[in-house]
């Protein structure tokens, strides 16, 4: 998925289209799919533009989801094409903020449904405890990379 420059700033940009299995009974996409498509977003962009994340976590690195929201503003449905702008807001060496928009995609134009934030943090365990630890180097200037895409 590509990285994208605009005039309010870069993001990473994830598209799917929704099924069946995320809907509810009403028949909309069910509300905690919105946060499990906030995790995928960003898995999808260290797959992406951090490939030593995977052997990081191998080693035992941990990203540990420490706040999560969503407004929703809209709603979706079974097969809609859904396009997710991922932003990075605020980023330290061992936490980042990232702001999360959903669009529903009908026609080529996109209409907002859902935006939403999410704060990160690198932590190992060391001796049964959760420590702060830095991010990879990869990772060290999201900022950067999504600029300079």
């Amino acid at each position: 998925m590509p990285i994208i420059n605009t005039n309010e700033g870069a993001y990473y940009e994830y598209r799917f289209v929704t099924s069946f299995e995320e809907t509810n009974v009403v028949g909309n996409i069910y509300f905690a799919n919105y946060a499990v498509w906030q995790g995928k977003c960003r898995e999808m962009f260290l797959y992406e533009y951090c490939p030593d994340i995977i052997e990081e976590i191998k080693n035992g690195l941990h990203l540990i989801t420490l706040d999560l929201s969503i407004q929703y503003i809209g709603q979706l449905f079974a097969f809609n094409k859904v396009v997710m702008k991922m932003y990075m807001e605020a980023q330290s060496v061992s936490r980042i903020l990232m702001r999360f928009e959903y669009y529903l995609e009908q026609d080529g134009n996109l209409t907002l449904v859902c935006k939403g934030h999410q704060a990160t943090a690198a932590m190992r365990e060391i001796n049964g405890m959760m420590i702060s630890t830095h991010f990879p180097e990869s990772m060290m200037d999201i900022e950067g990379l999504l600029a300079g895409a």
